[in-house]
């Protein structure tokens, strides 16, 4: 008998796109096209498209008591997945409470039936000659209603930063949401042209390209354009047009939004003239690009709220729900009292101007100032003061190591609607981490807690962790079900096909090290109190010691003795963890020998420099211990340098890590600026961003590391020297040699690079783990 996908009528085009995914589906498990139909011809089995209110076929089955209740609530993300019989024909309902909840029903069928398996870089499809239509009775309903990730406006490599993404890598994202059953995003990225859409009279477009000059033409303030505004601005629209058609949910950021990614330009600032709020500290006020309008002033806040309905109109076209940041990272006023007084003004002022327009939309409160810049008691004040119809606490710092400054006192639990948010990492953070036995306790609170009404991962980079990705997905829709082993066995099980078991062996061994690596918390405005509590207050915490050396050397971070305890203790719980570790790496090496598989070679390439990149900090903590030991730091200054030569090696086996395959992928996707890759080694290379880039070992980082191990070693006591003079030198000439002219005459073997690493780690090893 024939087969057909019977969809809603034309009217509801969202759903004919959910019956072509089905169709596009079904063509690449079987090879076979399914014929889409409108209209029952009363001969074919089919595949049902949409639940009763669309369908009018199910309609009349449910009529004609064929179908009883379909068990989901209608609006919601509930779906169902059903099987009967009509006469001889066999027919199965993908039946969602709404659009986005019919694609999980979709996606979950040849997840279930097909051994169909989705992951953010591939899908792992098998070949089946036909799929079940027979015995199938699946209810499927989220704990959270809000799921998902944003995706924020740092610069570097492609896989890690959405900016950098075309229009096709954005189609493949988002359909990655929808078969991970996640359904809210939020573009961070930037302003794209919403200054020129919204002052026309006075911000025009640029004649080429915006170049970003002077004060804020440095690090990753340096917003020069790679791709033209019009171009970026057309681009997000049609993002944001395929989001709505998967029915994703996304906010639109209101109020003061100043900040680094998002200045104001020039010609605004030279029109309107708008004043600005005096601040205290000197965040992101080098010029005034970068300070926030004086929102006490009407017309300013008028401003700001022209940009929000700009947006609202002409990118996002919707006034659901809406984002705000305050007055993120800035202090006001010296005196405590008045700073936080003028918060709070900010705040009520963002929210009124949101009710007065869109008096049904709902305003998330970002967490970020609240953990890293609020009192618990300054937070809970606040939130006593919003309407909880109307506000979500948006946390995503839920994961901090600091309980004190976190939800757990806030007065949310139980009190006020929130979202519980892992963070993860910060730009530079790129290797596999993560406290999952901290969160998950979290976690608990949250599931348990009537209040919290979603699950989100936050991070400042994208797929920088598969495991993470994994964790977010299953725990959002049905919390705790799985730990973080049993989650890690079933994404190997599904992405390894025949090598399921060797993989997942090699992440059960190698788990206990990533956990150990963890987003500890947003404590540098606390640094005398976490050293009191004993928890380290230090960025570095977060971001590579050995990828800002010269950096790190020159801040009062690498004088802390709470971070060296803190990494001290690392070490510690590292040390009975290495024999796993080499036969991890060992185990890794025969697998890639015996397959050519770019998943298990990117995951193997994920895994390796984890490890590298631990031990290069474990060096640098250790040299530190050992200042006057002259002999001790010429062995480490060895290793030091010997490991950064691996890592270099390591990061030629995949362009994931180049940032010349970056910029030739920005010139393939539309006419880029031909002077961007200035701004985009100064977007990826400073005391912030910079990471594991194979330019950077080579270019920078090996170069650091020979200057500071000198230093130490040639210095007649332990004070550790500035080097500034250096590192301006260093990064100079990186700026001027070409991305071209740093690329390896070749790619290295896998098996000699991880070999090589096993032999320095085991070298190493004894000089690492002394007392």
């Amino acid at each position: 008998m024939s087969i057909a996908i019977l969809k809603p009528d034309k009217s509801y085009k969202e759903y004919s796109l959910v019956a072509d995914a089905f169709q596009n589906m079904y063509k690449k498990v079987t090879g076979i096209t399914l014929p889409i139909i409108e209209e029952d011809e009363g001969v074919s089995d089919l595949f049902l498209i949409g639940n009763d209110a669309v369908n009018d076929f199910l309609m009349k089955e449910v009529l004609d008591l064929n179908i009883k209740c379909l068990g989901i609530k209608y609006g919601t993300d509930d779906y169902c997945i059903y099987s009967y019989k009509k006469d001889n024909r066999k027919i199965v309902l993908l039946a969602g409470g709404r659009v986005r909840s019919t694609y999980y029903a979709v996606y979950d069928y040849f997840e279930r039936y097909a051994n169909c398996h989705y992951f953010w870089d591939a899908d792992v499809i098998p070949h089946y000659d036909s799929l079940p239509m027979e015995n199938i009775d699946v209810k499927e309903s989220p704990r959270f209603f809000y799921r998902g990730l944003r995706y924020f406006a740092h610069r570097g490599l492609k896989r890690f930063q959405a900016e950098h993404w075309s229009f096709e890598d954005w189609k493949r994202e988002l359909d990655w949401m929808v078969k991970k059953r996640l359904n809210f995003f939020m573009l961070r990225i930037g302003m794209d042209d919403i200054w020129q859409r919204a002052f026309p009279e006075d911000v025009p477009y640029p004649d080429g390209y915006c170049t970003i000059e002077g004060a804020d033409a440095f690090a990753y303030n340096d917003r020069s354009d790679f791709w033209t505004l019009k171009y970026r601005g057309e681009l997000k629209i049609k993002v944001l047009e395929y989001a709505r058609s998967l029915d994703l949910m996304y906010p639109t950021d209101c109020g003061t939004m100043t900040h680094w990614y998002s200045r104001t330009p020039i010609e605004f600032l030279e029109n309107k003239k708008p004043t600005f709020v005096i601040q205290e500290n000197a965040q992101y006020t080098e010029s005034d690009t970068g300070k926030v309008f004086d929102f006490t002033k009407k017309e300013n806040m008028d401003y700001y709220m022209r940009l929000t309905e700009t947006m609202v109109n002409e990118h996002e076209k919707s006034s659901a729900l809406f984002h705000t940041i305050g007055l993120g990272e800035r202090k006001m006023f010296k005196d405590k009292d008045k700073n936080f007084a003028l918060k709070q003004i900010a705040y009520r002022r963002i929210a009124e101007n949101i009710r007065q327009r869109y008096p049904d939309s709902k305003l998330m409160l970002a967490s970020w100032d609240f953990c890293g810049f609020w009192s618990p008691e300054e937070v809970e004040k606040l939130l006593t003061e919003f309407d909880p119809e109307k506000t979500i606490l948006l946390d995503y710092t839920s994961d901090t190591n600091d309980p004190e400054h976190s939800f757990l006192n806030w007065g949310v639990v139980g009190k006020f609607p929130w979202i519980f948010g892992m963070f993860h990492a910060y730009e530079s953070e790129s290797e596999l981490r993560g406290p999952y036995d901290r969160t998950d306790e979290r976690l608990k609170i949250a599931n348990d807690d009537p209040y919290c009404k979603g699950m989100i991962l936050w991070p400042e980079l994208s797929h920088s962790d598969p495991l993470v990705l994994e964790y977010l997905a299953e725990n959002a829709w049905s919390p705790l079900e799985k730990n973080i082993e049993q989650i890690t066995e079933k994404f190997s099980n599904n992405r390894y096909g025949e090598y399921a078991m060797q993989m997942n062996e090699c992440w059960q061994k190698m788990l206990p090290f990533i956990k150990l690596g963890e987003w500890g918390g947003e404590g540098h405005c606390r640094a005398k109190l976490c050293e009191e509590k004993g928890i380290c207050s230090s960025w570095y915490l977060h971001r590579d010691m050995w990828s800002n050396l010269i950096f790190f050397i020159n801040s009062p971070d690498s004088k802390s003795l709470s971070l060296k305890e803190y990494y001290l203790k690392k070490i510690k719980a590292t040390e009975p963890l290495m024999k796993d570790i080499v036969a991890t790496i060992n185990n890794l090496v025969d697998i890639n020998v015996e397959v050519d598989n770019e998943l298990i070679l990117r995951d193997s390439i994920d895994i390796a420099r984890t490890v590298l990149g631990r031990f290069l900090n474990f060096i640098i903590i250790k040299a530190l211990c050992y200042l006057k030991d002259k002999g001790k730091l010429k062995v480490y200054k060895e290793s030091y340098l010997n490991l950064l030569n691996i890592m270099a090696e390591l990061l030629t086996l995949n362009d994931d890590f180049s940032i010349y395959h970056t910029l030739k992928e920005l010139e393939k996707t539309a006419p880029t600026n031909p002077n961007f890759e200035i701004t985009l080694k100064r977007n990826i290379c400073n005391g912030y961003c910079s990471q594991a880039a194979y330019e950077l070992v080579t270019e920078m980082f090996i170069p650091e590391g020979e200057v500071v191990f000198d230093a130490l070693i040639n210095s007649t006591d332990d004070t550790l020297p500035n080097l500034s003079r250096e590192r301006t030198a260093i990064f100079e000439s990186f700026l001027e040699k070409p991305l071209s002219d740093m690329q390896a005459k070749s790619r290295y073997e896998l098996k000699e690079v991880f070999i090589k690493a096993i032999k320095e780690i085991v070298n190493i090893k004894e000089a690492i783990f002394d007392e």
